[in-house]
């Protein structure tokens, strides 16, 4: 850990929880939170130490925050979020990953520099519902199929190094993987399904805000959307997951969505689930939605 005052009256504790493996390098990013902070600053910089130590990390250092920033990806986001639920202090992001799907979807500028500027300037405080599963959280999305097993399949080298490109090997290995028998209970609807794919939904996007996945899904609508894929073998899968690019999995008969408040998904046999990028557990899973319980920084 690295602390910098910047020198002048009033003392406020900035906590910045960066990952060193992300894919842009941080250290200009530290440079940036260090240079720009507004006198009275206190900025305290703490890298984590590999995969499933970043929540770990911001909740030894929440003590006399004013604010913490996740410096990473959306998994980096995701584990800093996991840690502040529940204490009240708000979230900034500055987007250093392959996609960074959550900060682009809030309108978080890309650019290292203006997303510094923008956590100590002018701005505001979106209220977002909190997906939970077991001790983690996620702000966007999670998944069981073949979202989960593509990302465990991905090099993380080659993901560093070309960004979301790194996912279409693994993802075209795992079209021809069969499909898997899913019981779902979403509040009081029960469905048993074979399927290659369910989310659970708490953005409508992928890869980019403009490819949103199913219309009507929102961060801020006290709800999860669970979208349950229903196409059979290698054709049928990629034509659906074709139709998202086109913005048409509404309109799609092997996509069905239950909007829930808590959701329970049970596999035979048991697969990974992903939450925000990052495999964080295994099936059987249960996730709820905390409704406004994150204040992100946003323009």
């Amino acid at each position: 850990m690295t602390e910098t005052t910047v020198p002048g009256s009033a003392t406020r504790r900035v906590v910045a929880i960066v990952n060193p493996a992300t894919r842009r390098s941080p250290g200009p990013i530290v440079t940036l939170l260090r240079d720009l902070a507004p006198a009275g600053t206190v900025v305290s910089v703490w890298q984590t130490t590999g995969a499933g130590t970043t929540t770990e990390i911001a909740r030894r250092s929440l003590q006399g925050a004013d604010l913490m920033i996740a410096v990473g990806g959306d998994g980096t986001v995701a584990a800093v979020a996991s840690a502040i639920d529940g204490s009240g202090i708000p979230l900034g992001i500055v987007p250093a990953g392959s996609t960074n799907i959550i900060a682009r979807e809030l309108g978080i500028p890309t650019n290292a520099r203006a997303a510094v500027s923008l956590l100590y300037g002018a701005h505001r405080r979106h209220d977002l519902d909190l997906g939970v599963c077991g001790e983690s959280r996620f702000l966007h999305m999670a998944g069981a199929g073949l979202d989960s097993r593509l990302f465990a399949a991905t090099n993380p080298g080659l993901k560093r190094k070309v960004g979301w490109l790194a996912y279409l090997p693994a993802g075209a290995r795992n079209l021809v993987e069969p499909p898997v028998r899913f019981t779902i209970q979403a509040d009081e609807t029960t469905i048993e399904v074979v399927s290659p794919l369910v989310l659970v939904a708490n953005g409508g996007s992928v890869i980019a805000p403009g490819l949103t996945l199913y219309p009507g899904i929102r961060k801020d609508d006290g709800l999860l959307d669970v979208l349950v894929f229903t196409p059979r073998g290698p054709v049928q899968i990629a034509r659906t997951l074709g139709r998202a690019a086109t913005r048409g999995l509404a309109h799609s008969p092997f996509v069905l969505r239950i909007p829930a408040h808590r959701v329970e998904i049970t596999t035979d046999p048991p697969i990974p689930v992903q939450l925000d990028g990052d495999v964080a557990t295994m099936t059987p899973a249960t996730f709820e939605i905390r409704p406004g319980a994150i204040h992100v920084v946003t323009p």
